[in-house]
């Protein structure tokens, strides 16, 4: 089961997307494997676990969720990097895909979540 690393500064929303994802399970074949709240907690959570997916928020403290995209392609590049932010209008697709973000989803939908989420594992088949 493809593994997720959720990355965002507010644990309500951690908590969230944490809850949909495990209820959920059974529908998008994910399994949440940890928790960060800012990047360079992501990156040393993302060593360690190698979660197939990282869903990420573009603001948080300590590293933006760019300069976190950018350090997790190179250190794991087969991860795929899913920005999930209130924020997606600030950045551009091309700036997205420069730093290694395969997809940019606005927060808000939690079903267009896990939609992207699983059309990404499909793209592997």
């Amino acid at each position: 089961m493809p593994s997720v690393l959720i990355v965002d500064d507010s644990a309500a929303v951690r908590d969230i997307v944490r809850t949909f994802l495990e209820l959920a399970s059974e529908k998008t074949g994910l399994t949440v494997c940890g928790e960060a709240a800012n990047g360079l907690e992501a990156i040393k959570q993302a060593e360690i676990l190698k979660p197939d997916f990282v869903l990420i928020d573009l603001r948080m403290p300590v590293m933006n969720g760019i300069e976190t995209a950018a350090v997790l392609k190179r250190l794991l590049p087969k991860t795929h990097i899913v920005l999930f932010s209130n924020y997606t209008s600030e950045i551009g697709t091309t700036l997205a895909s420069a730093v290694g973000i395969d997809l940019v989803i606005p927060k808000g939908s939690l079903g267009d979540m896990a939609q992207g989420l699983k059309s990404l594992i499909h793209q592997n088949d």
